[in-house]
């Protein structure tokens, strides 16, 4: 089993969005079995969509079949010894699982979900978006070094990036972070509003806990499927140094 979570030391970067996706491009395009834990209380958006998606659809089909959605665990625990307790009983997901993907909160206070998973070692990979405003870049670096000194594994790449801004921007960026000795991924997902909720709250373009869009995200944003490959690539690597 293998746990990798989408990290953020901000809100806003897209880290539910992209662990949603991973989860269902796990699941539903490469057959894996799929657990998500979602630890971003209270607002615990991830649960809330799969809720919201499976309601709409039942009402569109009262017989439609759930069975075959991976399951999102809601922790609405915020207290150090709540999350502690939550962080103890993944290891019994350890034989029934090859992946769990867990969504923290938007920060990384003393005792949040995001400092003691990372404490803990309890994540194998992190993947960190940031975008090139200071405030994000600062917090991904942060977030870095926060994983380089509990050696967890991570990856930095830029999101939402807008391709008419200069390209050696994001290279400046990039040479910052190398330089403090970061991995940054050559993938950079470009912005669309087709990874945004719709304006009415109830229904997303291309996100979705129920299914993966591939032909849609494909002609979307193809560069994002590169991404959770290149992620699984580091993820597998990873693996084999550590039980050779």
């Amino acid at each position: 089993m293998q746990v990798i979570s989408f990290l953020s030391a901000k809100g806003g970067t897209g880290k539910t969005t992209f662990n949603m996706l991973m989860a269902s491009y796990l699941k539903y395009v490469l057959g894996k079995r799929v657990f998500v834990i979602d630890f971003d209380a209270p607002e615990n958006n991830f649960a809330s969509t799969r809720e919201r998606e499976v309601l709409n659809l039942l009402e569109k089909d009262p017989k439609a079949d759930t069975s075959g959605f991976y399951p999102v665990r809601q922790i609405k625990a915020t207290s150090r010894e709540g999350l502690k307790e939550a962080i103890n009983e993944m290891k019994q997901l350890e034989v029934l699982y090859d992946y769990v993907i867990v969504d923290c909160p938007g920060s990384m206070s003393e005792n949040d979900a995001t400092a003691l998973l990372t404490v803990n070692h309890v994540i194998d990979f992190a993947a960190i978006p940031t975008d090139v405003d200071g405030m994000s870049i600062a917090s991904s670096f942060a977030l870095g070094t926060a994983c380089q000194a509990f050696h967890i594994p991570f990856v930095i790449f830029f999101n939402r990036v807008v391709w008419q801004e200069k390209k050696d921007i994001y290279d400046s960026f990039e040479g910052m972070f190398k330089e403090g000795g970061m991995l940054v991924s050559g993938i950079r997902i470009r912005h669309t509003v087709k990874l945004r909720r719709d304006s009415d709250n109830t229904a997303t373009y291309l996100r979705s806990s129920i299914h993966f869009p591939e032909k849609d995200i494909r002609a979307t944003i193809p560069e994002l499927i590169n991404l959770f490959e290149e992620i699984l690539d580091y993820v597998g690597k990873e693996k084999t140094e550590k039980t050779a």
